[in-house]
This record gives structure tokens, C-alpha cells and sequence, in this order.
């Protein structure tokens, strides 16, 4: 059975995939010659809100872009889907309950994250339930005017000057 690696905090881990088991140990240096390592794109979502001509933002409590403006989002989960992953993201972050809309885009550029190669797969969402208030690692969620928008995190500023383009037609 082939192996999979992967690397936390500088300790290389072997994954053993059986079905829906896992197991994991720490491989040792001299035996990683027997393991495959594959270098893989970390996938993200990110969810566009837009209400009477503004578009929610959430404010970053953490690094990389920690006090910027960025879209809600963030990483997947193994196990969910990215559709469930963007509405659990935005429950998280900004307290709204989402319904998926529409696939805006997936933007793939190596350099558009500092932490690494991260795959975002956008989503355009409409709000079904919930209470607007700041959550997990934003430090605030607020609508911004679509005409006057912060500085903004990562390549969001491209991301909802596409939005813009696909919502004019």
C-alpha cells in the first residue's frame, strides 16, 4: 500500500489510508527512503456576501495579514466538501448562516498566500439565518461599501473586482 507523508512543525508523519482509518507515525530520517512525499496546494474557500451594494468583510485576528480586511474564509477540513466548508467557515467567523448561490472562481497563483501554495475556491453565498457578530479569528465582521473598501488581505482586492465583473454581467 502506498504511503503518503506530510510535514507539522518539522516532524515528517507517514499516513496509512484504509478506507475511512487512518493512522499516523513519525517517520524516522533514515527510513524515509521507503515513503513517496507529495508536496500538495493546501485548499481554502472563501464566501462573498453582498447586501444592499456592500459586501462583508471580516477583520483578521491572526497572521499573515493580521488588522487587515479580508473576504470570510479559510481552510478545508478533510472529510467536508469545499460547499460545506465555506458555510462552516462563515458561521464561524462571522455568526450569519449561509446557503451556497454561486461559484465565483478558484484562484490558484503559488505566491498568493505567504504561508505557502493555497487554492482558494470562491463561492457567492446568500444569508438565510443568524446574527452578524465577529467569531474564531476575526477580530470584527462588518459590511463595507462595494465604492470604498478597505485594504484588503491575500488577492481579495482581484477577487471581488471578478465578483464585480460577474455581477454586471
Amino acid at each position: 500500500m502506498a504511503k503518503k507523508c506530510f510535514c507539522i512543525s518539522g516532524k515528517i508523519f507517514a499516513l496509512n489510508l484504509f478506507g475511512k482509518r487512518y493512522s499516523k507515525k513519525i517517520i524516522k530520517k533514515r527510513d524515509l527512503k521507503k515513503y513517496r512525499l507529495y508536496l500538495h496546494p493546501a485548499v481554502a474557500v472563501d464566501g462573498i456576501i453582498e447586501k444592499d451594494n456592500k459586501i462583508l468583510l471580516i477583520k483578521r485576528k491572526n497572521n499573515p495579514f493580521k488588522g487587515c480586511f479580508a473576504l470570510p474564509g479559510g481552510f478545508v477540513e478533510c472529510g467536508e466538501t469545499v460547499e460545506e466548508a465555506v458555510v462552516r467557515e462563515i458561521k464561524e467567523e462571522t455568526g450569519l448562516i449561509p446557503k451556497v448561490k454561486s461559484l465565483l472562481g478558484v484562484y490558484s497563483s503559488p505566491d498568493r498566500d505567504p504561508r505557502g501554495h493555497v487554492i482558494s475556491i470562491v463561492f457567492i453565498l446568500d444569508v438565510i439565518g443568524g446574527e452578524l457578530k465577529a467569531g474564531d479569528d476575526a477580530k470584527e465582521a462588518e459590511f463595507f461599501d462595494l465604492n470604498n473598501l478597505p485594504k484588503l488581505a491575500f488577492d481579495h482586492e482581484k477577487i471581488i473586482k471578478d465578483y464585480m465583473r460577474w455581477k454586471n454581467g
